[in-house]
């Protein structure tokens, strides 16, 4: 078999790698940015904070499945360069209300609404693109590099934000975030390689069969069930605590918007680390033990920001643990999804993608809303600490499932025949 060609020197991944890394920075500086327009410009309270995370997420509980099956019927590429710039034009909308004085709540939920729904269809095809443009022995270094571009959008998306917030407001900071869309767009068409068409459906399929079998695979197969609920045990922990996170650190640590954004910026380093030691830590470890391992980040990331106090000592507890954990969790993020979809056949691949989101993004709406009450009863410490111990149930979930035995993957026969085809 000849030596797998470095993705440094593909191509068409480094133009989708380059023009992910751009359109999360902006999406990374618009997730600090929003909440901050609402607590700045229209005095939020923490459950109106909590109800704009909420509606940024409801679409994912109500679209993914259906999204799921129409993604395996079509090319996903030009999918995705639609909603890149319907993204830019709603989220454009933000910044021209606030000029004209006629910003309001309703706009934001809506926005945030409208946002989610082409961010479901888009990371959808994603998901399910990047197998198309990747052999199954490269996906766990492409996943490993877009973890990367993961950490450095934080970087650069709410390290810039906290500055631009500063500097020109949060309304006119979402304009960026609108730009990133734009030149994300601009690189998916420049992409070369070919995208074979979707594989034909059987005679009288329909959408809700498609749907049907998606999930019979998902809730029936031993390996991708636990994989899947770890994932949205992950992700209902992190709708929960996120814009909660905010709020404390705003007014319990007395942090302005910069001190904010520089806290994750710096912290995101780790997640670059992370991002590039994958593919060693998977070599040494092996898949299936470093998604076991790296899970553990979650429970942990919570607790420097709960024992911190005030003042420059806790300033830097919270850093260096956030750096520690997110360093983790980049490894566990790269882990879970090459494991999916190394296993996966290739036909399921946007309803296998679609039911996960669906599970994982469907239950942040939930858990928002249901944390924000939680800190309108209990106060923010208490919700947060309830957060942390959310986390630690993936861990049990992946420990209690056959992977806890698992060595080595079990690569679908579709990608392992894919594999010896490019590399005769």
């Amino acid at each position: 078999m000849a030596r797998a060609r470095s993705l440094w020197r593909h191509r068409d991944f480094m133009l989708l790698w380059g023009g992910q890394s751009i359109s999360m920075a902006g999406t990374e500086l618009s997730a600090l940015a929003l909440p901050f327009v609402a607590l700045t410009m229209l005095s939020a309270s923490p459950l109106q904070v909590s109800l704009l995370s909420a509606a940024g997420y409801i679409p994912h509980l109500v679209a993914s499945l259906p999204v799921g099956a129409l993604v395996d019927r079509r090319r996903r590429r030009a999918l995705m360069v639609w909603c890149n710039l319907c993204q830019a034009v709603v989220l454009g909308s933000i910044p021209f209300a606030a000029a004209m004085g006629a910003l309001s709540f309703a706009q934001l939920y809506a926005v945030a609404l409208v946002a989610a729904l082409f961010a479901v269809v888009f990371d959808t095809a994603y998901q399910s693109y990047l197998p198309t443009l990747l052999r199954g022995d490269q996906l766990v270094e492409g996943h490993g590099k877009l973890g990367v571009s993961m950490s450095f959008a934080t970087v650069v998306g709410q390290g810039g934000a906290g500055g631009l917030i500063t500097v020109i407001g949060a309304a006119r900071a979402v304009t960026v975030d609108a730009v990133s869309y734009l030149v994300s767009a601009v690189c998916l068409m420049l992409i070369k390689t070919p995208e074979p068409p979707p594989a034909p459906r059987p005679a009288g399929s329909r959408l809700r069969s498609d749907i049907a079998e998606g999930l019979r695979y998902v809730f029936g197969d031993p390996l991708m069930r636990p994989t899947v609920v770890a994932n949205a045990l992950v992700s209902a922990g992190i709708g929960g605590v996120w814009s909660l996170w905010i709020v404390y650190v705003y007014r319990e640590l007395h942090w302005t918007a910069a001190e904010t954004g520089i806290c994750m910026a710096i912290s995101a380093a780790g997640g670059i680390a992370g991002g590039l030691l994958t593919k060693r830590l998977t070599n040494w470890l092996g898949l299936p033990r470093l998604m076991l391992l790296s899970v553990t980040g979650y429970a942990l990331d919570l607790i420097p920001t709960l024992v911190a106090g005030p003042g420059l000592a806790g300033y830097v507890l919270v850093t260096v643990g956030h750096c520690l954990a997110i360093a983790v969790q980049m490894a566990y993020i790269a882990a879970n999804r090459s494991f999916r979809q190394l296993i996966c056949p290739p036909q399921l691949m946007g309803r296998m993608n679609a039911t996960s989101r669906w599970l994982a993004l469907g239950s942040k709406p939930v858990f928002a809303i249901l944390f924000g009450l939680l800190a309108t009863w209990w106060g923010l410490w208490a919700t947060l600490a309830v957060g942390a111990v959310l986390f630690s149930v993936p861990t049990a979930v992946l420990l209690a499932s056959p992977l806890r035995s698992l060595h080595e993957v079990p690569v679908h026969t579709g990608h392992a025949l894919r594999s010896q085809e490019e590399n005769p």
